[in-house]
């Protein structure tokens, strides 16, 4: 431990000394009951997807930085509401925004992140999308929204990449029936025509028994009568997805909502210091097994913390300022350093490619270029980016 103080004062070496011993406390806005961190389990009892609230991501994200913050003489604590609809959310930020919390982080669906942004675009306060990545709440240009969740686009053209470099370049896609599904496809789609992969055919998939559909719901019947090299699937709801490995007409391999999955984090990553952090989230959660939306809110804590000590100011614009700046440099156990995007407040990352229990590509890949950073050849690049 003190080899550890050490270390951290040496690294706030340069911070201000004149920033005052302060009481810092971030928001955390989630919805009540949120069903996206209930078990999916269905009718058999098998489970599709582990519950498990991201505010445990948070939560390890301000005690990692602890050291950084006893350095400059601040604590921090978390303030985590949560409220059952979008009057009650926006009520209830205000509330966070009078008794002092300039930064909150948002556990939110799209919808509601939406909402709050609009209803929170005058107000002195910086939101954090951990949690939706829907690429339309990065064209909305709220001024006061960042995102520490990855993006549709973001993971599309991580997939994309891999496919383009197996020169796996006929796909045959499958989609559902929610908007979710046409969400992710539309994405994909887009990265798809960017690197010129050829979607050779898609379906809309049921789950429906009625004899009726068995060309939507027949899984080797949904995939007959056409050539590929791969198939990607966009279910959101994931039952009709894990049917579909090892049981389509062509051996072929499956990808996006089930097989190879792109995310901003895998458990089984063992690179620049990801183990450790899995490590320290299953010790904190009881051995729960970190997922992307955890490693988000870890990271939206640890970008508001970290802007706190380096902005060499307590003036919450001053603070705000450099949270935006390319002067933030976040480790995100990941290889590189990470910030935000100034054209959408999307924060840079790379994303993993992996199986269920396997992490096979990282991205960006080695051959994709940009004249900034290759990170940003992950989602809509500034030439792209169009408020809306």
């Amino acid at each position: 431990m003190t080899r550890l103080m050490g270390a951290a004062a040496l690294t706030l070496g340069l911070l201000s000394s004149s920033v005052a011993a302060a009481e810092v406390t971030i928001g955390y806005l989630g919805l009540t009951d949120d069903a996206r961190y209930h078990p999916d389990i269905v009718y058999t009892r098998i489970e599709i997807a582990p519950g498990g609230n991201p505010i445990d991501g948070a939560t390890m994200g301000v005690s990692d930085l602890a050291v950084v913050s006893d350095a400059v003489g601040q604590t921090v604590s978390l303030d985590h509401v949560e409220a059952a609809d979008a009057p009650a959310l926006i009520a209830t930020l205000k509330d966070m925004v009078g008794k002092g919390e300039h930064f909150v982080i948002l556990d939110l669906p799209a919808d509601l992140v939406d909402q709050v942004a609009a209803a929170a675009a005058d107000l002195p306060v910086t939101l954090v999308n951990a949690t939706a990545p829907q690429d339309y709440l990065r064209t909305r240009c709220y001024p006061n929204l960042l995102h520490t969740a990855a993006s549709d686009r973001m993971n599309a053209d991580a997939m994309v990449q891999l496919l383009r470099t197996r020169n796996w370049t006929r796909i045959l896609m499958l989609v559902g029936p929610h908007e979710r599904d046409a969400e992710m496809a539309a994405s994909f789609r887009a990265s798809a025509e960017r690197l010129r992969l050829d979607i050779v055919d898609e379906r809309q998939f049921t789950l429906s028994t009625d004899p009726a559909n068995r060309e939507a719901n027949n899984t080797q019947l949904i995939t007959g009568g056409a050539d590929y090299d791969i198939i990607y699937i966009a279910d959101s709801e994931g039952e009709y997805a894990r049917y579909l490995p090892y049981d389509t007409q062509l051996a072929r391999p499956v990808v996006g909502s089930t097989g190879l999955v792109a995310s901003e984090w895998q458990w089984s990553w063992d690179r620049d210091g990801s183990t450790q952090v899995t490590v320290r989230f299953e010790e904190l959660t009881d051995g729960r097994r970190m997922t992307g939306q955890d490693w988000a809110t870890w990271m939206a804590a640890k970008s508001i913390v970290t802007a706190y000590a380096k902005a060499r100011s307590d003036d919450p614009a001053d603070i705000a300022a450099y949270l935006r700046s390319s002067r933030l440099r976040m480790d995100g156990a990941k290889g590189v350093q990470l910030n935000f995007r100034e054209w959408d407040g999307q924060m840079r990352m790379p994303i993993v490619l992996a199986t269920h229990n396997a992490v096979i590509a990282e991205a960006p890949l080695e051959g994709f270029l940009h004249q900034t950073t290759t990170l940003d050849t992950l989602g809509t690049d500034q030439p792209e980016h169009q408020c809306q």
